[in-house]
């Protein structure tokens, strides 16, 4: 009887090792979405009113400066950035924000501070 007992013992040990170690080595993957649409839609009005060669470059200034943004946040975050409009749905009974953080205004204050 000391012996199964043993036995059990060190069975659940090993098995708490390596989910222990699985867990460690293969991390839940991490999201945060970004409303990209708003961040382009904020200027875009400046840029319709002028139809020089100004307004182009100026947008194509606008979306380096996103890109580098959203670069920054999924190095800071260590995580995936998602487009909120990819999102199809999410958990009707979460909390907003729980599920996959909105981390739109994070990036506009990034772009502001430039």
């Amino acid at each position: 009887m000391k012996g199964f007992v043993i036995t059990w013992v060190f069975s659940v040990l090993a098995s708490f090792i390596v989910g222990s170690a699985w867990i460690y080595t293969h991390p839940f993957p991490r999201f945060v979405t970004v409303d990209v649409a708003s961040l382009f839609n904020e200027s875009a009005a400046a840029f319709a009113k002028r139809q020089d060669e100004s307004a182009m470059l100026e947008a194509q200034a606008q979306a380096i400066r996103i890109d580098i943004a959203l670069q920054q946040l999924a190095d800071s975050c260590r995580c995936s950035v998602l487009n909120a409009a990819s999102l199809v749905k999410k958990p009707s009974n979460a909390v907003e924000g729980a599920p996959i953080p909105d981390m739109t205004e994070w990036v506009r204050l990034r772009m502001g501070a430039k």
